[in-house]
């Protein structure tokens, strides 16, 4: 009888110990995700190194950003269409983004990406 409960209670301390490791990975996991999440939406990391590839890029004024954002990541230009969009809201171009055809290159970076849409970048080269 002391034998079953000693087992029995070295069972349970092993089930513990298995229960808190797994709970211990999985935070450890869920953090790295989160942090690797928000360091790419805080980087301005283009997708591609320089010169990259100049890509063509038609917007209409019936696209939404989430549209907008995944034809970017179709394109190259971006490597998230989803972190792109976190991007766009918190730089506050979600709405500011200008129909028209573009040429991007895939070496930009998405805050350059933004200002090119927005309209931005072409009133900075005619100024200068």
């Amino acid at each position: 009888m002391n034998v079953q409960k000693a087992m029995l209670s070295i069972g349970l301390f092993l089930l513990r110990c298995s229960i808190m490791i797994l709970v211990i990975v999985g935070i450890y996991k869920l953090g790295e995700y989160a942090y690797t999440y928000g360091y790419s939406i805080v980087t301005n990391t283009a997708a591609e190194p320089v010169p990259g590839r100049d890509m063509r890029v038609t917007l209409t004024s019936d696209m939404t950003t989430k549209e907008i954002a995944q034809l970017l990541e179709r394109k190259g230009l971006v490597r998230d269409a989803d972190i792109f969009r976190v991007q766009l809201k918190l730089n506050k171009y979600e709405d500011q983004l200008e129909p028209g055809e573009y040429i991007l290159n895939t070496s930009m970076p998405p805050k350059e990406l933004m200002e090119v849409l927005a309209g931005e970048a072409e009133e900075e080269d005619e100024e200068e």
